[in-house]
């Protein structure tokens, strides 16, 4: 009974280890079992554009879209998160 509990904490503590987030900066968001999101930055250039990477998933199904944004431009989107 004890071996099983301990195997049991110990893939407790590795799969939260594994599902931990990067920590990253310029990026916010979050991660549980059943799914999240993450919105990151790049840095900004001298036109004001900087690439945002938007990373969505449920149900382990999702994906990443990356793009180009202005920061005098972000009308509806999630503020500068970057670095």
């Amino acid at each position: 009974m004890k071996t099983l509990l301990a195997l049991s904490i110990g893939a407790l503590a590795a799969g939260g280890i594994a599902l931990a987030a990067p920590a990253n900066a310029g990026c916010q968001g979050g991660w549980t079992p059943r799914g999240g999101g993450t919105t990151c930055d790049g840095p900004i250039a001298a036109d004001g554009s900087f690439e945002r990477c938007v990373t969505a998933g449920a149900m382990e199904f999702g994906g990443t879209n990356c793009f180009l944004a202005n920061f005098n431009n972000l009308e509806g989107q999630v503020p500068y998160v970057g670095p």
